[in-house]
């Protein structure tokens, strides 16, 4: 690091930072001031209405494969000869609020997995009342059906649910609760596909950034996927106050001019983002953005 003299002069130090910064950042970060990251975003995307999916997913504590994070339990317990069987193996689960229009994550919620799905659906929202913003819809699978779920949308955000019901199509099996028989006759089998959304989120998540987490404790692993989620928000987000584009194999006057507020395709922007440097130095591309 100390013979990148180039680096250093891009990021602007004068010498190079002690190689325990970002951890020692991390530790002294506020969990809540990381999550305000997050709604930040919705401002910058411009949204005045949200369209809200809640889905959950684990991430392994180790980078260890699973044969070697395996181990066996001795039952002492009964009687007669002691049965080995396999421990049930533990993963830190997030539970995530995304909106569906620019497919951005607007909030998250940790516990321990395996655990039911359900208790978390209030907590990941209750964030997400902090943005201040109209939300329309909430969708969510099976495992979010509960009348309590059902009854704090409705009620508490004014929005709507789209929740299939558990054993609704059963002949013969009631429906219990007053909001769950009003899903049953709103549900709308079409607009409830746009929950597939979010699953793609969590496989863009995991395919870029690794379904294994690098931190040790439980604050710090919570803390670290916040981080990512931010990450993956600056990657989705589209708008840039003004770009100016220059590439060395066309013409000097053919350049690509952004305005203020116009939009352009995200990836196109992360990847000029990113490769910053790289597009200066080696394509003679200047780029201006302020």
């Amino acid at each position: 690091m100390d013979a990148c003299t180039v680096i250093l002069d891009e990021l602007g130090l004068k010498k190079v930072p002690h190689w325990t910064t970002l951890q020692k950042f991390s530790k002294r970060a506020d969990m809540r001031r990381l999550e305000r990251l997050l709604l930040a975003c919705l401002d910058e995307a411009r949204l005045r209405v949200l369209q809200l999916a809640v889905d959950s997913t684990g991430f392994s504590p180790t980078s260890a494969s699973t044969y070697y994070v395996r181990a066996f339990e001795v039952r002492k317990d009964r009687p007669g000869r002691p049965r080995r069987g396999f421990l049930m193996r533990r993963y830190v689960k997030q539970t995530m609020a995304a909106e569906m229009k620019r497919q951005l994550i607007v909030a998250v919620s940790f516990c321990m997995g395996p655990a039911n799905d359900s208790p978390e659906f209030a907590k990941v929202l209750e964030k997400v009342r902090l943005a201040r913003q109209k939300v329309k819809i909430v969708m969510a699978d099976k495992g979010y059906d509960a009348e309590k779920n059902h009854q704090y949308v409705r009620e508490v955000l004014g929005a709507r649910t789209m929740i299939p019901l558990r054993a609704a199509g059963r002949p013969g099996v009631k429906v219990w609760g007053r909001y769950r028989r009003k899903q049953k006759r709103e549900f709308d089998e079409r607009e409830y596909h746009q929950r597939a959304k979010i699953e793609t989120i969590h496989s863009v998540e995991k395919r870029r950034m690794g379904d294994h987490l690098l931190a040790k404790g439980v604050s710090q692993q919570r803390k670290e996927l916040v981080l990512r989620a931010f990450a993956y928000n600056i990657g989705r987000l589209e708008t840039f106050f003004l770009l100016l584009l220059r590439v060395s194999t066309q013409p000097p006057d053919r350049i690509l001019y952004v305005r203020p507020g116009q939009r352009i395709p995200w990836s196109l922007a992360a990847s000029l983002f990113t490769n910053w440097i790289t597009a200066r130095d080696l394509f003679n591309t200047p780029i201006l953005i302020s």
